[in-house]
């Protein structure tokens, strides 16, 4: 979706839900910020040599190496970080809070925040769960700003790997390209399903799973469409078996490409109810069972 599309879409839905307007608002100055900034180069990840990539994709192995962030320069995703950070302190109360934390303990780092967010990557989820522990900032909140730090420059990874990834029959719903689980599930058709990365944002297409695609339950008593919204076909994908939920839009009558960002808040509900029932999203592990409502969005109430 090109960045004239999302503003249009992310206005409509500011006038059709005032009671969201300030969660929109967040995310068009993130957006704004996110449009202006330049792209580094994440090519160095991927080892593009064809019995490389062809293995990997075999196998279920994403492309990105995350050790290999630790060789990356990222300065231009450290400036953007920079730049969200101030819209977090113009945001005021708690995010302004949690704006200072996060920026002396880059200072208390060396000062770069490209190098600090590169190290991050590069680390096992242990890491990032210690540097949130102390920076005592909320980790679904550090992963917001670090994922939209890297989202142009993950775009234009995006589009030197059309042509690795254009008509892969990728069986899995993890992302072939980081690794990371799917955010939004998105019903085509009877017999495709579109999924949305979490992290990168890529999107791929595949064949409906028989059963979870956490754990493979098959019982249609543990593994369902729980809830479905009348008017915007939206649902949670759960399995009580696993206790695992993907969100899912209906969109057989009409397979557009959705703006993954915009309906993480149209779903928050969802969320809600999924924490309620006990459930956590795909992917997620149990240590971080109790974060269900999502990144830079997690303060939320209706």
């Amino acid at each position: 979706m090109d960045q004239s599309k999302r503003e249009k879409l992310l206005a409509e839905h500011m006038r059709a839900r005032p009671h969201l307007r300030e969660i929109f608002q967040f995310l068009e100055k993130i957006e704004e910020v996110r449009n202006a900034s330049a792209p580094d180069d994440l090519l160095s990840l991927v080892d593009l040599r064809d019995a490389s990539v062809k293995d990997r994709l075999s196998r279920g192995i994403p492309l990105i190496d995350r050790p290999g962030f630790a060789r990356l320069s990222l300065p231009h995703t450290g400036g953007t970080f920079r730049k969200l950070l101030t819209v977090m302190r113009q945001g005021g109360g708690e995010r302004e809070v949690f704006a200072s934390r996060i920026a002396t303990f880059i200072r208390s780092e060396g000062g770069e925040e490209g190098a600090v967010i590169a190290r991050i990557l590069s680390r096992e989820d242990g890491y990032l769960d210690g540097v949130s522990q102390t920076m005592e900032v909320p980790r679904p909140l550090l992963v917001f700003l670090i994922k939209m730090s890297l989202r142009s420059s993950f775009e234009r990874l995006h589009e030197t790997l059309l042509a690795v990834l254009r008509g892969l029959a990728w069986e899995y719903t993890h992302c072939p390209v980081c690794g990371a689980p799917p955010v939004i599930g998105q019903a085509m058709d009877n017999d495709h399903r579109r999924y949305y990365c979490f992290f990168c944002s890529w999107h791929w297409e595949t064949r409906p799973l028989a059963g979870c695609p956490s754990c493979g339950e098959m019982d249609t008593e543990l593994f369902n469409l729980l809830y479905k919204h009348p008017n915007e076909h939206q649902g949670l994908l759960a399995c009580e078996s696993c206790g695992t939920y993907l969100k899912m839009v209906d969109q057989r009558e009409g397979p557009d490409l959705l703006n993954p960002d915009i309906q993480e808040i149209l779903g928050l509900h969802l969320d809600m109810a999924a924490g309620e029932l006990g459930l956590r999203p795909l992917g997620q592990p149990l240590s971080q069972a109790e974060t269900i409502v999502r990144p830079g969005i997690d303060d939320y109430r209706p």
